[in-house]
Protein backbone atom coordinates (compact mmCIF):
# COMPACT_ATOMS: atom_id res chain seq x y z
CA UNK A 1 0.00 0.00 0.00
CA UNK A 2 1.25 3.43 -0.96
CA UNK A 3 1.78 5.90 1.92
CA UNK A 4 -0.72 8.72 1.85
CA UNK A 5 0.82 12.17 1.73
CA UNK A 6 -0.36 14.06 4.76
CA UNK A 7 -0.93 17.79 4.51
CA UNK A 8 -1.60 20.04 7.38
CA UNK A 9 -2.62 23.63 7.55
CA UNK A 10 -1.73 26.23 10.10
CA UNK A 11 -4.38 28.64 11.22
CA UNK A 12 -3.12 31.70 13.02
CA UNK A 13 -4.59 35.00 14.00
CA UNK A 14 -3.30 37.77 16.16
CA UNK A 15 -5.39 38.63 19.13
CA UNK A 16 -5.83 42.32 19.60
CA UNK A 17 -5.12 43.66 23.06
CA UNK A 18 -8.14 43.55 25.34
CA UNK A 19 -8.23 47.35 25.35
CA UNK A 20 -9.09 47.32 21.65
CA UNK A 21 -12.21 45.21 22.13
CA UNK A 22 -13.29 46.82 25.38
CA UNK A 23 -15.60 49.78 25.51
CA UNK A 24 -13.67 52.99 26.00
CA UNK A 25 -10.85 51.71 23.76
CA UNK A 26 -7.93 54.14 23.53
CA UNK A 27 -7.78 53.47 19.77
CA UNK A 28 -9.83 55.36 17.22
CA UNK A 29 -11.96 53.54 14.64
CA UNK A 30 -9.25 54.24 12.04
CA UNK A 31 -6.55 52.79 14.32
CA UNK A 32 -8.63 49.68 14.96
CA UNK A 33 -9.11 49.26 11.19
CA UNK A 34 -5.37 49.76 10.58
CA UNK A 35 -4.60 47.22 13.32
CA UNK A 36 -7.00 44.71 11.77
CA UNK A 37 -5.32 45.10 8.34
CA UNK A 38 -1.86 44.76 9.84
CA UNK A 39 -2.89 41.72 11.92
CA UNK A 40 -4.30 40.05 8.80
CA UNK A 41 -0.99 40.63 6.99
CA UNK A 42 0.99 39.19 9.89
CA UNK A 43 -1.33 36.17 10.11
CA UNK A 44 -0.94 35.52 6.38
CA UNK A 45 2.84 35.70 6.62
CA UNK A 46 2.82 33.45 9.70
CA UNK A 47 0.73 30.85 7.86
CA UNK A 48 3.17 30.92 4.94
CA UNK A 49 6.11 30.09 7.24
CA UNK A 50 4.48 27.24 9.13
CA UNK A 51 5.07 23.55 8.64
CA UNK A 52 3.49 20.41 10.01
CA UNK A 53 6.06 18.78 12.31
CA UNK A 54 6.67 15.07 11.98
CA UNK A 55 8.23 12.52 14.29
CA UNK A 56 8.93 9.39 12.22
CA UNK A 57 9.09 7.33 15.40
CA UNK A 58 5.66 8.41 16.63
CA UNK A 59 3.17 9.91 14.17
CA UNK A 60 1.36 12.67 16.01
CA UNK A 61 -2.06 14.03 15.09
CA UNK A 62 -2.57 17.78 15.26
CA UNK A 63 -3.46 18.95 18.77
CA UNK A 64 -6.95 20.30 19.34
CA UNK A 65 -5.79 23.37 21.31
CA UNK A 66 -3.72 26.13 19.72
CA UNK A 67 -0.28 27.03 21.03
CA UNK A 68 -0.48 30.58 22.36
CA UNK A 69 2.77 32.31 21.37
CA UNK A 70 3.71 35.61 23.03
CA UNK A 71 6.28 37.69 21.15
CA UNK A 72 7.70 41.18 21.24
CA UNK A 73 8.58 43.22 18.16
CA UNK A 74 10.00 46.64 17.36
CA UNK A 75 9.12 49.36 14.82
CA UNK A 76 11.10 47.55 12.12
CA UNK A 77 9.15 44.33 12.68
CA UNK A 78 12.04 42.44 14.25
CA UNK A 79 10.80 39.73 16.63
CA UNK A 80 12.31 39.18 20.07
CA UNK A 81 11.97 36.24 22.45
CA UNK A 82 8.88 34.35 21.33
CA UNK A 83 7.59 32.15 24.14
CA UNK A 84 4.83 29.62 24.57
CA UNK A 85 2.31 31.32 26.81
CA UNK A 86 -0.03 28.32 26.73
CA UNK A 87 0.92 24.94 25.31
CA UNK A 88 -1.04 23.12 22.65
CA UNK A 89 -0.44 20.00 24.73
CA UNK A 90 2.10 18.65 22.22
CA UNK A 91 5.72 19.77 22.56
CA UNK A 92 6.44 18.95 18.92
CA UNK A 93 3.75 21.39 17.77
CA UNK A 94 4.71 24.04 20.34
CA UNK A 95 8.23 24.00 18.89
CA UNK A 96 6.87 24.29 15.35
CA UNK A 97 4.74 27.27 16.43
CA UNK A 98 7.82 29.05 17.85
CA UNK A 99 9.79 28.28 14.69
CA UNK A 100 6.99 29.69 12.51
CA UNK A 101 6.86 32.92 14.53
CA UNK A 102 10.65 33.37 14.29
CA UNK A 103 10.59 32.68 10.54
CA UNK A 104 7.98 35.42 10.11
CA UNK A 105 10.51 38.14 10.93
CA UNK A 106 10.59 40.81 9.87
CA UNK A 107 6.89 41.47 10.32
CA UNK A 108 5.09 43.84 7.97
CA UNK A 109 5.66 47.40 9.16
CA UNK A 110 3.60 47.74 12.36
CA UNK A 111 1.24 50.68 12.85
CA UNK A 112 3.17 53.65 14.28
CA UNK A 113 0.57 54.31 16.99
CA UNK A 114 1.63 51.10 18.76
CA UNK A 115 4.94 52.76 19.65
CA UNK A 116 3.85 56.18 20.85
CA UNK A 117 5.30 55.66 24.32
CA UNK A 118 7.53 52.60 23.88
CA UNK A 119 10.21 51.04 21.71
CA UNK A 120 8.69 47.55 21.51
CA UNK A 121 5.22 46.00 21.58
CA UNK A 122 4.10 42.56 22.77
CA UNK A 123 1.28 40.49 21.34
CA UNK A 124 -0.07 36.94 21.51
CA UNK A 125 -0.79 34.78 18.47
CA UNK A 126 -2.81 31.57 18.73
CA UNK A 127 -1.16 29.05 16.39
CA UNK A 128 -3.38 26.09 15.51
CA UNK A 129 -2.39 23.10 13.40
CA UNK A 130 -5.03 21.12 11.59
CA UNK A 131 -5.14 17.97 9.47
CA UNK A 132 -7.87 19.58 7.36
CA UNK A 133 -7.52 22.62 5.10
CA UNK A 134 -9.28 25.79 6.22
CA UNK A 135 -12.45 27.00 4.46
CA UNK A 136 -11.72 28.29 0.96
CA UNK A 137 -10.51 31.84 0.79
CA UNK A 138 -8.37 31.70 3.96
CA UNK A 139 -5.25 30.51 2.16
CA UNK A 140 -4.18 31.11 -1.39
Amino acid sequence: MKPVARRAWLLAALTLPAACAASGSPWTAEQRAEMARWSAGVSEKLRSKAYFPRDPERPTPAPEMPAMVRFTFNRAGQIYTPQIERSSGAALFDGAALTAVLATAPLPTPPAFLFQDRETYTMVAPVRFSDRPPPSGLLR
